[in-house]
């Protein structure tokens, strides 16, 4: 599905177009799990304002069939119109207009999806139309523009999201999808990339906003997908974990955050060629993904491949040159590869784009220690030092910088920290290249969580 144009002649409401383009992707491809592969909205994005032809799209995507439209919303009243476009000969298949009010937005989405299913396979088995209930207006708006900050997956936009989020709550505490929207702003901002606050904060705050989603809509995809990364990040739940993930991708295969979080699952039970085929399926349905790119990089990088995590990394950067986790990746790459020069230039890059992010202080205090440039290194604990005075600063970060200064003992301190503050990366130490200094001191086996056994001899 292309992006749905904005015809408001209001640029404030590209949030709405957006939100539901997403939302109409979701829907559709929660209809034929097996038949039906949609590409994710990430990808589709890409083709926001493009002047490329279907039969370009075709080839980039490998799509069959495209649905284009446009969204204008006047007041409390929207005008949705779509046409289903065969790929092959550029044939329009079908085409449809629907004048609703904001009432009916969600009857509006599943009626819309269910047609486009329809239209492509016949065979698809009927929807259950169940939860197509009426939503206040107010809310789909104010969660329409959480999800548009959310994805943008930032700090800064996350805090933004959770008050677009509660909002579409007071508005209809009957609305499922914020809850999942809070637990999944919650979760990424307990997580070591963000690091925003301490998990014991977020995290339950996710579960109970995950199990209220749950508890309203019993078939929602996202809350299960949510739910079970918090019962791995913070439960170290593992057969929890697995289980979401798995009820996630029956209920809609092409939930891109679910396949994500399920390699990562993967991966820490000790099975990343599961983890990358994974990740493989979910790049099949979300080809321009930045994030999924990266997260194939950084499964490279603790297989020990360090040149194709690389490769993965410089293929992001093609596709974006701003996208800081590329950078990330590329210089945690060349380090392990003792490339230090080209390691330095590109973390400090991330560390320019991200505006001094805590986490890139870390990977490039962590460079600089291992490139031999202790000054640098200590400079950058110093700045995460009067960081932690005014925020949350993770243990972890501490630890990396102490572990590439040769400092086993500190870094095992600020491990036990981390420990107790239920640190999301802690189960991926078992594989994590710069803790290699660190396996033979004593207890740092401990600071391992570790799957059940009969986990890792399954088949997960």
């Amino acid at each position: 599905m292309l992006p749905l144009r904005n015809l408001s002649g209001d640029p404030e409401q590209e949030y709405f177009s957006d939100g539901l383009t997403e939302e109409l992707i979701s829907q559709i491809g929660r209809l034929g799990p097996t038949q039906l592969g949609v590409i994710a909205s990430a990808s589709a994005m890409k083709y926001k304002q493009s002047k490329k032809g279907i039969d370009q799209i075709r080839r980039e995507l490998g799509v069959s069939h495209v649905l284009e439209g446009s969204v204008r919303r006047v007041g409390d009243r929207v005008r949705v119109a779509v046409t289903l476009v065969q790929t092959a000969d550029q044939t329009g298949l079908w085409s449809e207009a629907y004048d609703r009010d904001l009432s009916d937005i969600l009857k509006l989405q599943t009626e819309l999806a269910a047609t486009v299913a329809e239209n492509i396979a016949r065979e698809i088995t009927q929807h259950d139309r169940s939860n197509s209930s009426s939503v206040s207006p107010d809310a789909y708006n104010a969660y329409l523009q959480g999800r548009y900050l959310w994805n943008r997956r930032t700090r800064d936009t996350l805090q933004k999201a959770i008050v677009f989020f509660e909002e579409a709550i007071r508005h209809d505490p009957r609305y499922a999808n914020p809850y999942a929207g809070l637990a999944d702003c919650y979760g990424l901002m307990t997580s070591v990339q963000i690091g925003a606050i301490p998990p014991a904060e977020g995290m339950p705050r996710a579960i109970a906003a995950a199990e209220r989603a749950l508890k309203i809509d019993p078939s929602l995809a996202e809350a299960y997908a949510s739910l079970g990364l918090a019962r791995l990040w913070y439960g170290w739940d593992w057969p929890a974990a697995g289980a979401c993930f798995k009820r996630a991708l029956e209920l809609n295969p092409s939930d891109i955050s679910a396949r994500q979080w399920y390699a990562g699952y993967l991966h820490t039970i000790g099975k990343g060629e599961s983890a990358l085929a994974e990740l493989g399926k979910a790049l099949e349905l979300d080809p321009l993904s930045l994030v999924l790119r990266c997260a194939i990089g950084a499964t490279h990088y603790l297989e020990r491949q360090y040149d194709l995590a690389a490769t993965e990394s410089l293929k992001t950067l093609e596709l974006d040159r701003s996208f800081v986790l590329a950078y990330f990746n590329l210089g945690r790459a060349h380090t392990q590869l003792k490339k230090h020069r080209k390691a330095i230039a590109e973390l400090e890059k991330a560390y320019e784009l991200s505006e001094g992010s805590p986490s890139m202080m870390m990977q490039l205090g962590y460079a600089y220690a291992m490139a031999g440039k202790k000054p640098e290194a200590r400079r950058m604990l110093a700045s995460l030092s009067r960081l932690a005075r005014k925020q949350f600063v993770p243990s972890f970060y501490f630890a990396a910088i102490h572990a590439g200064l040769g400092d086993a003992k500190q870094a095992i301190a600020f491990l036990r920290k981390a420990h107790r503050e239920r640190c999301d990366y802690l189960p991926l130490l078992a594989m994590e290249p710069a803790a290699d200094s660190l396996r033979s001191e004593p207890g740092f086996a401990d600071l391992i969580p570790r799957p059940p056994s009969e986990l890792i001899a399954g088949g997960g």
